[in-house]
């Protein structure tokens, strides 16, 4: 019983040494994956041109000619992003808080019911003629700045998304994952510095 006991203790903590370890190279591939995304798009972006990438229940929710421009409100309390493409597409991302700036990384979780906090939206339209749109707003999950630098912000996003018709209607909700990659971004100053949102990050080179 002894030796039993020991091989399905010695057992189990193999297993759980295995899944820990294929997490941690599951989150390490997509983390050069994204890092390799990164550095193709920027080679082609010209300054103050962003590309969204997201998959809305595994289909892209913007076409791959999508180019889209717009500008980030800084303040001590907010942080703003507006992105427009030439199709009228737009993106939406906040971030909310005292001294929002001050973390390091920049991670922010969805909460429904507190969108000052964090927030996306998006939208596209799918008949231009009629006037008819696409939109979604974020529901649950997180946005995390994985740069955040003068001349480059990228914005990696997972969770799940909503209708703004039925966005309270959690059977609704439909998985999103993407990124946003902006370069040399249009930023407006309110109550903060420079010197203080970057002051923990050195400029891309």
């Amino acid at each position: 019983m002894f030796f039993i006991e020991n091989e399905m203790r010695f057992s189990g903590i193999v297993y759980f040494t295995i899944v820990s370890l294929s997490v941690s190279i599951e989150s390490c591939r997509q983390e050069n994956d994204l890092q390799l995304k990164t550095e193709q798009v920027l080679r082609v972006l010209n300054d103050n041109q962003a590309k969204v990438v997201v998959h809305i229940d595994g289909k892209e929710f913007y076409p791959d000619s999508s180019l889209f421009t717009g500008q980030v409100m800084l303040t001590d309390h907010m942080l703003s992003l507006s992105l427009v493409d030439q199709s009228e597409g737009r993106t939406m991302l906040n971030f909310g808080g005292g001294k929002w700036y001050a973390e390091r990384p920049l991670i922010k979780e969805i909460v429904l019911r507190d969108a000052f906090n964090a927030g996306l939206k998006l939208g596209k339209l799918v008949d231009k003629e009629r006037g008819i749109g696409e939109g979604y707003m974020m529901t649950e999950g997180r946005i995390e700045a994985v740069l955040f630098e003068p001349d480059k912000m990228v914005f990696r996003i997972t969770g799940k998304v909503g209708k703004y018709s039925d966005f309270e209607k959690p059977e609704s909700y439909l998985p999103l994952e993407g990124y946003i990659v902006y370069k040399k971004p249009a930023i407006s100053w309110s109550n903060i510095t420079g010197d203080e949102v970057f002051k923990s990050v050195k400029p891309g080179r």
